[in-house]
């Protein structure tokens, strides 16, 4: 008999905004209203250093940044197997971005300014969504 061990679940968010304003809107949104662990990053350089020291639920990204990209981002998780959901969000974004983006493996692409009420949504769906990992066995 084989058991077979789920990978702990993680609660925890990354933010991943240029904008100081945004990042720290986004992280009291969260955290306010989901009860989650959020921790941010100024770009996507600092993202993917977060990303090879925690786990995370879920990524939600800004497209256009300096150093590294949403884009770059989205790849990086894919690339690396972390099983962790990307959200891209952008305030000029076009289709052909957001089509590619959900060709990379998004799990959404979101128009800014973001309702907080569609995003308080969607994270909860994603970590409702791997909640079922825990008991996984």
């Amino acid at each position: 008999m084989s058991a077979r061990l789920a990978p702990p679940v993680s609660r925890r968010v990354l933010v991943v905004e240029d904008l100081p304003d945004s990042r720290t809107s986004l992280q009291d949104l969260l955290q306010v209203a989901l009860g989650v662990e959020v921790d941010t990053a100024p770009d996507g350089v600092r993202g993917l250093e977060l990303l090879a020291e925690r786990e995370y639920a879920l990524v939600i990204t800004d497209l256009r940044m300096p150093k590294a990209s949403g884009m770059r981002v989205l790849r990086e998780v894919q690339d690396r197997g972390l099983g962790c959901q990307v959200v891209v969000v952008t305030g000029h974004g076009s289709v052909r971005e957001a089509v590619e983006a959900m060709r990379l493996g998004a799990y959404d692409f979101l128009q800014k300014p973001v309702d907080p009420e569609k995003l308080i949504l969607l994270v909860d769906r994603v970590l409702r969504e791997r909640a079922p990992l825990a008991s996984a066995g």
